[in-house]
């Protein structure tokens, strides 16, 4: 990784060269990070937008869902109405699920595609049907105002970050060689979305480079897979895991730009995660009525004793020759015949149950005493002890590690790499005063009254600036409280979960950006003090407007869309 010290602080010109970064979280991610983009999109600086000044681009995710695609239109010359407008359509019709299910089931998809048939794989492919099929030589060859992208991805040889970057090392400093280097503009812009957001447990990794690489007799494909790392391939997975608000890589490419005099003016982050996690519970398993409950081992013997007595087995057939003697004996009888016959089936089936009972004790003595053989001598005798175990007992023991291994899978270690990755933007003093953070929550009426935060410093408030009012406080809930998904449910279209989230981008990036002018007009930084009031104004406008109503730019984005429909 790139690690090269800065020998000064860099002036502040004011908004010139902008960096975003956008967090994972799904569709709240991405459908935030839209608002976040529209909003500096409708303001105007110097001669250009604000979202025109933008020349830095990190992403993470369900981040790299809506970046991935803004680059893509961007590097097309599309206008920002064309973007906004399909990635709005695609969010709001919500066929990425269907479409990568269909996918998996399709026998013929697979037949024609170099990609290995799995679930990450099949959405891959619905990216590129509902996104772009585009590749990163298509990023390079065609500039836009971005000029550093970045969409995060991790490792899973080396556990490092894995970056699929149109400028700077592709890959990471353990996997980086120049065949690797070779194959980075055949990439796929919808697979580096799907490697982005390819989430463990729900995902299964994404190999490097045979589900990458469409040509696996090409001599680049040859020469990589002959190195010793990708001989079996390299998993590559959610870039979440390792840095889930793409705060690293806009570091790397900081002290990059900054070597060649060309520094960021404003770092912005964009996360929709958050410090808040439930905390663990015990099991309600009730351990003063396990008296009655037996140990597995007490269980099975009972069972096999049970099957291996002889009544059940020899009871059914002689029934069964009872019936079917007395059909013959008698007078013909259709009835004694089937209830004859059904017996003797039971009692066949009787007969291969007890062999079957037998063969499965004999596999389960001969797998217990192989497990025993992988124990240490000294713990033999003590691990016997777990054969008289209740099973109430170890159904709870089980329960408390399945549960306390989740939360810390899924909560602990992602908010501590969390605090690291923040640390790692707020312990520079080079960019106290050219950093943001804009979090999906914090203009929930909660939290901008606490005003405590694990990712930023202690949040002042500005007196000068009007508090939320409560439409923005019951917007920002309603945007918060969705779930990391790649889908909106009954309940997320009920409550508008999609306009609440924009609308939610969009004003707390005012919010944010308001924020941080007024706080370098306080701190008296070296900026253009006239340019400064003229944003102040503009952002201070903006603020009121959305106080008396949050949706008022949202809606304002969807008639003007009309407008340009009811043109074309």
């Amino acid at each position: 990784m790139e690690k090269e010290k800065k020998n000064s602080c860099p002036q502040i010109n004011l908004f010139e060269n902008i960096a975003l970064t956008f967090s994972g979280g799904g569709y709240r991610a991405s459908a935030f990070g839209l608002g976040v983009l529209s909003y500096l999109k409708l303001v105007q600086f110097k001669d250009k937008t604000l979202l025109e000044h933008v020349k830095g681009l990190s992403t993470v995710s369900g981040g790299t869902l809506m970046g991935g695609t803004y680059a893509y239109y961007m590097a097309k010359g599309s206008r920002f109405e064309t973007f906004y407008r399909d990635f709005y359509k695609v969010l709001n019709e919500d066929k990425l699920l269907g479409l990568a299910l269909e996918k998996l089931d399709s026998d013929e998809t697979w037949e024609i595609s170099h990609k290995r048939r799995s679930l990450i794989n099949a959405f891959a492919l619905a990216y590129s049907d509902l996104l772009t099929d585009e590749d990163f030589k298509f990023l390079k060859q065609n500039k836009s105002h971005l000029e550093d992208i970045c969409f995060n991805a991790t490792d899973f040889s080396f556990g490092l970050a894995f970056r699929f970057q149109t400028t700077g090392r592709f890959g990471n400093y353990r996997l980086y060689n120049h065949h690797l280097n070779q194959i980075s503009d055949e990439i796929k812009i919808a697979d580096a979305i799907a490697s982005s957001s390819c989430f463990p447990i729900g995902f299964e990794p994404i190999l490097m480079p045979d589900d990458y690489v469409s040509d696996h007799n090409s001599a680049v494909y040859k020469a990589l897979k002959a190195q010793p790392e990708f001989k079996n391939g390299v998993g590559i997975m959610d870039g979440g895991i390792v840095d889930n608000q793409g705060i690293g890589s806009i570091i790397n490419a900081e002290v990059r730009r900054v070597n060649e005099g060309e520094s960021y003016d404003l770092i912005m982050v964009c996360d929709v995660g958050s410090y808040f996690m439930e905390a663990w519970e015990p099991s309600e398993i009730e351990m003063v009525r396990m008296g009655w409950s037996k140990s597995p081992k007490q269980l099975f013997s009972l069972l096999v004793e049970k099957l291996k007595l002889s009544w059940w087995l020899w009871l059914p057939l002689l029934i069964s020759f009872g019936l079917l003697l007395s059909g013959f004996m008698n007078r013909p009888s259709v009835g004694l015949f089937i209830g004859g016959g059904a017996m003797a089936m039971f009692a066949l089936f009787a007969i291969a149950l007890k062999y079957f009972i037998g063969k499965m004790e004999e596999k389960s003595i001969r797998l217990w005493t192989w497990m025993m053989g992988m124990v240490p001598k000294f713990m033999k005798g003590k691990l016997n002890r777990f054969q008289n175990l209740k099973l109430r007992l170890i159904q709870r023991m089980i329960e408390e590690r399945g549960t306390s291994s989740l939360l810390m899978i899924s909560d602990i270690f992602l908010k501590q790499i969390r605090r690291l990755n923040y640390d790692l933007l707020y312990k520079d003093e080079c960019l106290k005063n050219r950093r943001i953070t804009t979090l999906i929550y914090e203009l929930t009426k909660e939290q901008y009254q606490l005003g405590d935060s694990d990712e930023k410093e202690m949040d002042i408030k500005v007196e000068l600036i009007n508090e939320p009012s409560e439409l923005i406080y019951n917007s920002a809930k309603i945007a918060c409280e969705m779930d990391t998904t790649l889908w909106f449910t009954e309940e997320d279209r009920e409550v508008s979960r999609l306009k609440n989230l924009v609308s939610c981008g969009q004003f707390t990036a005012c919010y944010n950006l308001l924020k941080y002018c007024m706080n370098l007009k306080k701190s008296q930084a070296r900026v253009d003090t006239q340019l400064l009031d003229q944003m102040i104004s503009v952002f201070y406008a903006d603020w009121n407007k959305f106080i008396k109503d949050p949706y008022y730019m949202h809606d304002y984005l969807e008639i003007e869309d009309d407008v340009l429909k009811n043109v074309g």
